[in-house]
């Protein structure tokens, strides 16, 4: 929140947070910023909270975050330079992961979220123009026009990670662009935890099988996910710490795997 409130933007903006079911002094933490809290009574995941916080707000430009980031002093002020600037219907900005432990720096280097410490171009592509297919809501922007266009965020994700790049999908399948832009800059901590990061891609691969159900062309999703595994390997060959990037690369397929088949199995 602190990062929130010392924005450079010199123009009023809504800040807004949808607690979902927390435990914690969230709300009357929030609160004490000035911010909007919507809090709901049961857990529901990120893409209703998401899609709540958009309801509740008034602006044309609809910002993204979530609770474990922080941004950049001039966050907001660059995410209206490139709205006012380009008439693409999303802006994805860039993902700072924090240097962290030999675990979480190798995590980081697979590539998630949002690029992880491998470098967004390198997970998704991104045209000489700067245009891409792909968002990650931890630090992305849309008009409100085109988000309620596409239907905001899929609710049938329970967790966080596939419904924004779903709605990415619907958003390009439409005719609308995406402008990849690294000067909005948004930082997260590194995952440090190894069953932390088993839990995460087991719910990666669930969110996996929902995605594939929902998409044609599939194929060219999973030679994305081989180019940005081939790119993981290409930064970190020579990085002291490849063989824990390789083998956390190769158990991330392996249990993103189960997950896809618990999610295909049990429906």
């Amino acid at each position: 929140m602190r990062s929130l409130s010392r924005q450079t933007y010199g123009e009023d903006f809504e800040i807004i947070v949808v607690d979902d079911c927390s435990l914690d002094a969230t709300s009357e933490i929030c609160r004490g910023f000035g911010c909007m809290v919507v809090r709901l009574p049961v857990n529901r995941g990120p893409a209703c909270c998401r899609n709540l916080g958009s309801r509740h707000s008034a602006g044309d430009i609809l910002i993204f975050t979530d609770s474990d980031c922080t941004v950049a002093p001039d966050w907001i002020e660059q995410f209206d330079r490139f709205f006012t600037q380009d008439d693409a219907a999303a802006v994805m900005g860039k993902l700072v992961l924090l240097p962290s432990t030999l675990v979480g720096d190798s995590i980081s280097a697979l590539g998630f979220p949002a690029g992880g410490a491998l470098g967004f171009e390198k997970v998704w592509r991104v045209s000489e123009e700067g245009y891409t297919n792909s968002l990650s809501s931890c630090n992305c922007g849309i008009r409100r026009v085109d988000f309620e266009g596409a239907g905001g965020f899929d609710e049938s994700f329970p967790y966080a990670g596939g419904e924004d790049s779903y709605l990415a999908y619907r958003l390009t399948q439409s005719g609308c662009t995406i402008r990849y832009c690294p000067e909005v800059v948004a930082y997260h901590g590194a995952r440090e935890s190894l069953v932390g990061f088993l839990i995460w891609q087991f719910r990666r691969g669930i969110s996996s099988y929902i995605f594939s159900k929902k998409v044609t062309r599939k194929g060219d999703f999973i030679s994305l996910r081989l180019w940005s595994a081939r790119n993981v390997i290409r930064t970190y060959r020579s990085d002291r710490k490849f063989p824990l990037v390789l083998s956390l690369l190769a158990t991330s397929f392996l249990v993103q795997t189960v997950g896809f088949f618990y999610a295909k199995f049990k429906r």
